[in-house]
């Protein structure tokens, strides 16, 4: 970020800048800095389990409210660990693609044909292979992923948005993307924000006006492979993920640069 910038005014979070909870919508909050987070002046267990530095991670409670946890698929040697302190003094979940470590949630039927979202995600992938992995993702492709090559951004199987990038894989990143399916032409409908700049991106297909059916999200490997899984199925990440963050409308102008600065502040990245 440049410049002079003014936080979204609403209850002051992180350093001046709101907490996720306040903005409206919010849909989903992971966060892996500690055990437990307060939230709305009330402490939430963000973990099914207290954590320390190599604990295997069951579960990931959604901070939300709205009940999305996340939770392993195939078994506790599919889990991945927790890491502390790995940012900032915070911990962070740690994933290894030679494990199968991987969470997702099932069902997400709020992901369902809707025409607008919002997800920030605060990351670090360690390796960046010829093979794809999933950062968090649905089964339909909506959401982010390395596709081997580059990012990609997408909506729908298909229907997406490609950028290359420095990926300096020695630092946290925070991804960001923007679906707004009101709007009219590829790049007005969908956004992707990088280190708190909008990236230029390469359009395959149409994005649509809404987001389709939707099963399944992963977050940092997909370790489904049946139909559902796509074209990620049994893909996996090396590296860590510190936050994911989903609302279900576009947020303002305003409200994107809060979550960069919270983010950011929060994480000294």
């Amino acid at each position: 970020m440049s410049g002079i910038i003014m936080p979204y005014m609403g209850a002051m979070g992180q350093m001046g800048y709101v907490a996720p909870s306040q903005i409206p919508n919010l849909n989903l909050w992971f966060n892996a800095s500690a055990s437990a987070t307060v939230v709305n002046g009330v402490s939430v267990n963000n973990f099914a389990t207290a954590v320390t530095n190599g604990t295997s991670l069951g579960a990931w409670n959604d901070l939300s409210g709205r009940g999305h946890n996340a939770n392993v698929n195939g078994g506790t040697g599919k889990q991945p660990s927790y890491a502390t302190p790995i940012q900032n003094g915070l911990g962070a979940v740690l994933y290894a693609s030679a494990s199968s470590n991987n969470l997702d949630i099932n069902p997400i039927a709020w992901m369902d044909t809707i025409t607008g979202f919002t997800m920030f995600v605060l990351a670090r992938p360690t390796s960046l292979p010829v093979t794809a992995f999933p950062l968090t993702v649905t089964d339909n492709s909506a959401g982010m992923w390395w596709n081997g090559t580059n990012w990609s951004i997408g909506i729908t199987a298909g229907n997406r948005g490609t950028v290359t990038l420095s990926n300096d894989t020695t630092k946290f990143h925070i991804y960001g993307m923007v679906y707004d399916g009101s709007q009219t032409g590829n790049a007005n409908r969908l956004r992707f924000i990088y280190d708190g700049s909008d990236q230029t991106l390469t359009f395959t297909g149409t994005i649509p006006a809404n987001t389709g059916a939707q099963s399944y999200m992963y977050f940092g490997g997909d370790n489904r492979t049946g139909g559902a899984g796509g074209a990620l199925a049994s893909t996996y990440m090396n590296g860590y993920i510190g936050e994911v963050m989903i609302w279900t409308r576009a947020l303002t102008a305003a409200e994107l640069i809060n979550v960069d600065g919270y983010l950011s502040t929060k994480w000294n990245v």
